[in-house]
């Protein structure tokens, strides 16, 4: 049965011939779907570069040098960016590449601005090689690397091909819902919602609210109580944590209030989800103002 996009996965190639792997190596491929406020933390090496495409959905990446809200279709390439987070606005599918290589920084030095490289139609391309990898590990595991090379050649190729004209188009896109998520990201504990948010941009709630819809297909209290219940989900996997707590910390007026939100957003209360979700390897800081970033 071919692969679906929609389905996680990760691929690694082996190692490719020494001479092929110094000019272009292709470490992993991995596909991510992520729903609506959900988030995924990894390091990244200083040597590697690493593409992220939106094929579905909205999502943003954040490291301590880089934001960058990506809107479907859209694919953005980062030259060592540490840890980083990706997270969805949007339910999502994101496609992941990591890369290394002198060929790499060749292909793409002349897009590359601060350690960002962005390409407005970028996603196709990165989907058609994360899925060339999938269908190769599926009929032919594993992977080659010399194979995965050729992939990634490809792939560059087909992003460079992009018009650099479109670049700036992406860079100042949409500044109001760029800036209503980087809040939401940042400080969904202390916001009084809605309100807040479109007096801190000087704009009407319907304004916003529009916007936001247009640009991600949701709406930002929606955004906002996604990213609360997934904070929410990380507390209680650290086993210490009380209800009240929890909700407190989320951004929630009350615990009985968080407990019928939580409900409705995941089909449990809390009390069953923290029986059933498993439990944290080290604990939750109560006055992490940046939740998603360890």
């Amino acid at each position: 049965m071919p692969p679906r996009q929609n389905e996680m996965r990760e691929i690694k190639p082996t190692t490719p011939d020494t001479v092929i792997g110094n000019l272009l190596t292709l470490s992993s491929g991995r596909i991510l779907p992520l729903p609506a406020g959900h988030s995924f933390t990894e390091q990244m090496e200083e040597t590697d570069y690493t593409l992220v495409a939106a094929t579905q959905g909205n999502l943003t990446v954040t490291s301590h040098q880089q934001y960058t809200l990506l809107d479907g279709g859209q694919a953005a390439a980062f030259q060592g960016l540490g840890e980083y987070t990706i997270q969805s606005v949007s339910d999502s599918v994101c496609m992941l590449v990591r890369l290394r290589g002198e060929l790499v920084e060749q292909m793409l030095q002349d897009r590359l601005h601060e350690g960002a490289a962005f390409f407005p139609r970028g996603a196709a391309a990165v989907r058609e090689a994360v899925m060339a990898l999938s269908v190769l590990e599926e009929e032919y595991p594993p992977v080659s690397g010399d194979l995965a090379s050729s992939q990634a050649y490809t792939m560059l190729t087909a992003l460079r091909g992009t018009p650099a004209e479109l670049e700036e188009e992406q860079i100042y896109a949409s500044p109001l819902v760029e800036s209503a998520i980087a809040i939401i990201q940042e400080e969904f504990p202390f916001l009084e919602g809605l309100d807040e948010l479109s007096e801190r941009l000087e704009v009407s709630k319907a304004h916003l609210s529009r916007s936001f819809v247009k640009k991600t297909g949701v709406s930002p209290g929606k955004y906002i109580t996604h990213v609360r219940i997934e904070y929410a989900k990380l507390l209680l996997r650290d086993g210490d944590a009380s209800i009240a707590y929890v909700a407190e910390a989320s951004g929630f007026a009350n615990a009985n209030y968080f407990a019928k939100v939580f409900r409705r957003e995941t089909g449990m209360s809390p009390t069953e989800y923290l029986e059933s979700a498993p439990k944290r390897r080290r604990p939750v800081r109560g006055d992490q103002r940046r939740p998603v970033i360890w």
